[in-house]
Parts: structure tokens; sequence; C-alpha cells
């Protein structure tokens, strides 16, 4: 268990990026992960340099407590933080569990006190009662004000003041509800800085789309702090996915986050195993076809910049850039193809086999392999393509056949 001038010490960065995925991945519908795959979770969020992993809360269960406590005893890095109800038992849980930070969240919006009978001064009251009582035990202490975008502006900013004269550590903006949009986003986050002068953090949720958005916006408006799970994981349609935020405060906003983007693969792989939800193919950072291109390549040399066609080089996040040989493909990717082959065409030539290429993409449904561009190429330089010179027409035209994928079949 970390102190708690050491756990402000790991979180001493520009933009601090804490992960969520143990806490919400059980959230997710369907989703149950074993205790081992927790604990192995967090083991690479620590090595891919997360500064602080929310991983559960203890009072939740017997099963729950247990992975908690474990993984709070495993020497981490990372400060090991676990959610809370504004209840004394709950810290007390905690306490018992070993970990170094807490979070404590209650509604602050009108309309979610009403449902549950609450009043402002009650909310007020036990979250003093609690933070209080979590602060005296010597733990780091975040304010979760859930629901805040929905919150009276005065009574969002009373509570954030409350937490600051009491000694919290930081204050949350959560859109717990994900009804948040960027412009207010910006505009709440902005104030809350002004006005408290303490460090300001932010939970989106992606009902609508825009959890990504609101978190940058929270970051330019002086948010320090971010929730975030791997590929979003979470209730409903989830969270601020953690490897955007990364991304985009790396290559956006030119902060360094200390977090390596690269072992955040083997975090989202290790979650798509073990949740049973696929990472898709067009998924930002991670997806298999984040980097491949058809259409576009103007220019041999433009396959190999990474500012041309691409706002980022793939490198950056351990991708690896791909030109696809499919029906809308162009004469210089064929040629850049072929150039990874060593093998030199002429351009008048390439432009043919660019067009057998197209053809045979289009009758087989699929892009071709480096094995299919160079078979055709080889039928091509040989005069093999066609049966009769003049014939272009024949079905002769079309070298590559779908015979060994129906026998396959």
């Amino acid at each position: 268990m970390k102190s708690k001038d050491e756990v402000i010490a790991c979180l001493n960065r520009d933009i601090c990026i804490c992960d969520t995925t143990i806490r919400d991945s059980e959230n997710a519908s369907g989703v149950v992960l074993s205790n081992t795959e927790k604990y192995k979770i967090a083991k690479l969020l620590d090595n891919a340099g997360i500064a602080q992993i929310n991983v559960g809360m203890p009072m939740a269960s017997a099963e729950e407590k247990k992975t908690v406590k474990r993984i709070a005893r495993m020497g981490l890095q990372a400060s090991i933080m676990s959610s809370n109800r504004a209840e004394k038992s709950d810290i007390d849980e905690s306490l018992a569990c070993e970990v170094d930070a807490v979070s404590i969240a209650l509604p602050i919006s009108d309309i979610q006190l009403e449902v549950r009978q609450w009043t402002r001064k009650w909310v007020m009251d036990k979250f003093y009662e609690t933070a209080e009582y979590a602060l005296d035990h010597g733990l780091y202490v975040s304010y979760v004000m859930e629901d805040a975008p929905r919150a009276n502006t005065a009574f969002l900013m009373r509570c954030a003041m409350d937490a600051k004269e009491l000694g919290v550590d930081r204050i949350v903006y959560s859109d717990s509800v994900g009804v948040g949009e960027p412009n207010a986003t910006y505009d709440k986050i902005k104030m809350l800085r002004e006005v408290t002068e303490m460090d300001v953090g932010v939970q989106m949720r992606n009902d609508f789309g825009m959890a990504t958005a609101n978190t940058l916006s929270a970051m330019k408006a002086g948010a320090r702090f971010v929730d975030a799970s791997i590929m979003g994981i979470g209730s409903r349609a989830g969270n601020a996915p953690l490897e955007e935020v990364a991304l985009i405060a790396e290559e956006l906003l030119n902060i360094d986050t200390k977090i390596d983007l690269p072992a955040l693969k083997n975090v989202a792989v290790a979650l798509a195993k073990a949740s049973g939800r696929k990472i898709w193919e067009s998924k930002p950072v991670f997806g298999s076809g984040c980097f491949a291109q058809e259409s576009g390549i103007n220019t041999a040399g433009d396959a190999d910049s990474n500012d041309v066609l691409e706002p980022y080089d793939p490198a950056v996040v351990g991708g690896v850039r791909e030109i696809v040989l499919g029906k809308h493909c162009s004469v210089e990717s064929v040629i850049y193809t072929l150039s990874t082959l060593n093998i030199n065409i002429d351009p008048d030539k390439a432009e043919e086999l660019t067009a057998l290429v197209k053809q045979n993409a289009s009758d087989l449904h699929r892009s071709l392999t480096t094995d299919d561009l160079t078979e055709l190429y080889d039928d091509l330089m040989t005069g093999s393509i066609f049966d009769d010179e003049d014939d272009e027409d024949d079905e002769d035209f079309v070298k590559i056949d779908s015979k060994d994928e129906d026998d396959e079949e």
C-alpha cells in the first residue's frame, strides 16, 4: 500500500489517464471476468505505464473484495483505487483491501436526487462525513460528482468547493448518464478549474458517441485527470476508450502521458479474449484495418509517409501500414507493393497489371494477396494472360479464379 505522498508522486503527470477497465468490464452486459483474468489485465496495464487503476468495489461481494485485495498486494507501480459509496463501511472494506486511493461517488443532479428522495443537504453531509473519514485514514480521495452535466451549476460549484475545503485530492466531473456535449463540457470544466483551483478529472459515457470528444474538450479546458477504459468497455454504450484518449493527448495535444501506447494492444487482446468482445476491424488504434489503404496512394513515396494520408505514424501505437490491392487500388499501390517484393516494373506494364488486379478483385469479391499479384505479374510478363491478343473481352482476361476457394468449401 502506497502512502498518500507516494500516490501523489505517482500521479504527477501533465495528463493522468486512469484506467477503469477492471471496474467497468463487468458492468458491460454479458461480460464476466475471472479473478485470474483481472490479475493479468492489471499487470498488463501496469506494464503499459498506467498511473492509477480502479479495480472495483470491495463491498459489492466477497469475490470482488478478494480481487481488489489481491491486486493491491501485487506490488504494481500504479496506484490502486477502489470505488465506494458515501458510506464509512465502504471505506472500511477498502482499507481492509489495502488500496491506496478511493473514489467516493454521489449523484448531484436534482433529477437523480428526486428519484432517490435525497436532498442536496443530505448529499453534502454524507459526502463530508465519508470523505473526512477516508482522509483521516491517509487515503487519496477522489470525489465523483455523478450526472454532473444535468446538475444545477451553483450546486455543482458548491459541492466542488466543499471538497476543496475538506482537503479532497481531486474532483471528478462525471457524465454518468452520457448526455454531455463538448462545448458545455469545456465550459463546465474551465469553470471548475478557475473557481476551485483543484485537480479536476472527468468520466465520460458514450451513449451519444461523444465520450472521446467530451474528454478532449475537458483536457483542453484544464482537466488533468481522465477516467477511461480499454476499448471503452462499460455499461450501456461504454466509456471513453483509454487508447483513444491517450493517443489524442500525445498526438493532438502534444502531451506526454508516459503511457506505452503499443503496450496497450496487449491489454486489448487480453480483454477481448476474456470478455468475448472482439476488436473490430475498423477500431481506432487497435483495429486490424486501422492502417490499411486501398485507394488514395498518389505516389509510391506516399506509401512510406506518415503525414500525407495518415494522421500519425502507425508505429506510434505498434501498428503496421498495409496497402490493399483491391477494386479501387492505384497504379502507385501496385508499383509500391511490387517494390517491397524487389520487383521493378515498367510504367506501361504497371497500368496493365493494375487493370488486371482491379478486374480480379471485382470478380473474386476480395482484395488480392501478394501471391495473387506475383502470379498476375508473371502471366503478364510472359504474355499468357490472353489466348488471343486482340480479344481483350475474353474470359481468360481474369487469370485468378475462385476454384481453389470453392474446393476448400
